[in-house]
Parts: structure tokens; C-alpha cells; sequence
């Protein structure tokens, strides 16, 4: 048999240059799970198909990589079609979704990807463990973030641990010196400032459920904390989130008020903010939603202190412009020249493939 020598020759450079690119690293993952990952990551499935963005501000060219999502309905939907019309390749993604709108096993395993990234619960659960377990019995890796649970002190090991993943160190690195830098600039000055407003942060805001949510210390709990407010449910909310009573609400009177809400809310009636949502619009639904029982006897409400925030900021990396706008509303006199407006152009500018734009905060005239 004669044998092909320039052939071989070719077939052991390509296979050198392959073996060259592909590496294998070990992270650890922020539930503390010690993960072998394959770079680079060509087939990547998403939990939460929202974390788009999220990838996208350490990776523009991520969303081509994507092969299948879950939550789609989670995803704010001017946003998503937006990145969509730019990248077909996600629009062409497979959905994920069991019954309950959760990742499937199955499915995710018969797109064949070679990274699935996990996020959204609080913490690992039952459930999401036992997906976990089947994963890696099928040879997937999967790995954990969190910007839902603690996304003040998880945000950057995030970001680092996406950056290591997507073999993008050096934007990774580079997103979270911007985002220290930006939250140094406010900590530092609120830890000049003696007063400390009372707010109350009225998560997913909606007319129809009763009054009201609150998350504790967690979540965007701490980020009142650190903009210079004194969250109102810290002290009484057990775990992540839960409701206050109308007589603790009403008793506290806080000088702020902060509701939280999306494009979801639309069509019943509560904060509206967020993609695509136009500023006479958000600030329709925050006047509704100011009328509603309880919220309408607020001195906050008075005082012309009451705001709607875009809700998916409570699990995005963006929540530093969150940290930001806090600030403004909570101390307005000490924060008179910071731009959150500024910011998000920045962000737009330097890391993201598809611009962020909506009013993603409103606030109530003052009368």
C-alpha cells in the first residue's frame, strides 16, 4: 500500500493546531464546584436564555455560539428580538424548556453542547442538581453563576468565571475594572454621608398581587444598602424576598419608594420598565401604580420620592447603572454629577453587541 506522505503531513498539522487550541481548564463555579471545561466552548446552552447579555459584555460575538436556551419568557422581549435580528444563529437556538419552563435534560442533551451555563434559582436546588448529575453522566460540563442570590459580592467572580469559560480573560478583566471603578466612585461618598434615607423596594410591583414584596438583604436589597438608603425589609424579611404587611409598610413610611417591574406588566397594570419601553409609557404605569392601596398613603408619595427600576436589573451585571440611579434618588444633592444616562452609553459603547436602550428607571414629577 502506498502511502500518502503529504496527506499525513497535513492531517498531523491539523491535528497539532487543534490539539493547540483546544485546552482544557478547571474552574470553580460560584456553588462552589470544581468544573473541567474544553476551550474554546463552541456549543453553548443557556438556562436562562436572558444571561445572553450577560455573556455578551465579556463576548460580542457570543450569541453565535449558543445552540439552545430555557426561559425564554424571562427574557425581556424588545431585547431579545433585538439580539435575534442581529444574530440568527440565536434565533435559531433550540428551546429548551420542560413543563415548567425549566432546562430539560433531554432536550439539552440531544443539542450536544459542550458547556451548559446555570443560573437563575436561588442558589443550586434540588432540582437543578439532579439536571447537574445527568449532565455530567452524558459527558456535559456545567457550571453555576449567580447574579441573582448575592449579586453585590458575586457579580465579579461572575464575570471572571465567564471570562475563563469563553476564553475571554483580557474582557473580562476589562469589564470589571469598569465595573469597580464605578462602584467605588459611589461607596466612597455615601461613606461620607450621615443621612440614610428609609426605602421600601416593592419587587415585581403589579396591581393585582397584594401588598407587599421586599427582598431582605439579598439581592437588590444590599444595593439600597450601599447606595446610602436603609432598605425597610432587611430587618424582617426572612430568606431572599418576601411580603411585608400594609401596617409595617405604613407604619415605616419611608422616604422612598422604589417599585420594580417589566414589559410583563403591561397588560395588568404595575411598573413598567426596562427595553424598548418608551418614558411616557413607564411613567403612565408608575403614576398606576402609586394609586394603588397602601402605596397611595406613603409620604414618599407626597414628597414626589417614588420610582420604577427595570426588574431584570436584580440578575444582570447591569446592576451596577442600578447601584448608580439608586444613588441619584437617594442623595441628590451628593450625586448631582453622576450620569447612570452616561453610563449605560459607556457600556453600549465599550462591551455590548447590541445597545441597551429603554428607560430602564422613571420617576413620578414632582408636583
Amino acid at each position: 500500500m502506498r502511502l500518502n506522505y503529504p496527506f499525513l503531513v497535513l492531517f498531523w498539522i491539523a491535528a497539532a493546531t487543534f490539539a493547540a487550541r483546544a485546552e482544557v481548564v478547571t474552574v470553580t463555579d460560584l456553588a462552589g464546584r470544581t468544573v473541567s471545561v474544553t476551550l474554546p466552548a463552541k456549543r453553548i446552552v443557556l438556562a436562562e436564555a436572558r444571561q445572553l447579555v450577560s455573556l455578551s459584555l465579556v463576548d460580542r460575538d457570543v450569541a453565535k455560539r449558543i445552540v439552545g436556551t430555557a426561559g425564554t419568557r424571562l427574557f425581556d422581549p424588545e431585547a431579545r428580538q433585538a439580539y435575534e435580528a442581529a444574530f440568527p444563529e440565536f434565533a435559531a437556538a433550540a428551546k429548551l424548556d420542560d413543563d415548567t419552563y425549566s432546562l430539560s435534560a433531554e432536550k439539552t442533551i440531544a443539542v450536544e453542547p459542550d458547556l451548559v451555563i446555570m443560573s437563575g434559582a436561588i442558589g443550586p436546588n434540588p432540582k437543578s442538581i439532579a439536571l447537574v448529575d445527568t449532565l455530567a453522566a452524558a459527558g456535559i460540563p456545567a457550571i453555576y453563576i449567580d447574579l441573582r442570590t448575592d449579586p453585590y459580592d458575586n457579580t465579579i467572580p461572575t464575570i471572571e468565571l465567564l471570562g475563563k469559560v469563553l476564553g475571554q480573560e483580557d474582557k473580562s478583566r476589562e469589564f470589571v475594572d469598569f465595573y469597580l471603578e464605578h462602584r467605588k466612585r459611589v461607596t466612597d461618598r455615601v461613606a461620607g454621608l450621615a443621612d440614610r434615607p428609609k426605602v421600601f423596594m416593592h419587587m415585581q410591583a403589579n396591581v393585582e398581587d397584594k401588598c407587599c414584596m421586599s427582598p431582605s438583604r439579598a439581592n437588590l436589597g444590599r444595593f439600597v444598602v450601599e447606595a446610602g438608603g436603609i432598605n425597610i425589609g432587611e430587618a424582617v424579611v426572612p430568606g431572599a424576598f418576601a411580603p411585608l404587611s400594609p401596617e409595617y409598610v405604613l407604619a415605616q413610611d419611608p422616604d422612598v419608594y422604589i417599585g420594580t417591574g417589566g414589559r410583563h406588566f403591561s397588560a395588568i397594570g404595575g411598573i413598567v420598565a426596562g427595553p424598548g419601553i418608551s418614558e411616557e409609557e413607564a411613567q403612565r404605569f408608575l403614576r398606576l401604580m402609586t394609586e394603588q392601596p397602601v402605596i397611595s398613603e406613603l409620604k414618599a408619595i407626597r414628597t414626589g420620592r417614588a420610582h420604577g427600576l427595570w426588574h431584570n436589573f436584580h440578575n444582570s451585571p447591569l446592576n451596577i447603572v442600578a447601584l448608580e440611579v439608586m444613588a441619584t434618588w437617594f442623595h441628590p444633592e451628593a450625586f448631582a454629577d453622576l450620569d447612570p444616562h452616561a453610563t449605560v452609553a459607556e457600556i453600549n459603547r465599550r462591551f455590548l453587541p447590541v445597545p441597551f436602550e429603554g428607560t430602564a428607571w422613571v420617576s413620578l414629577p414632582k408636583e
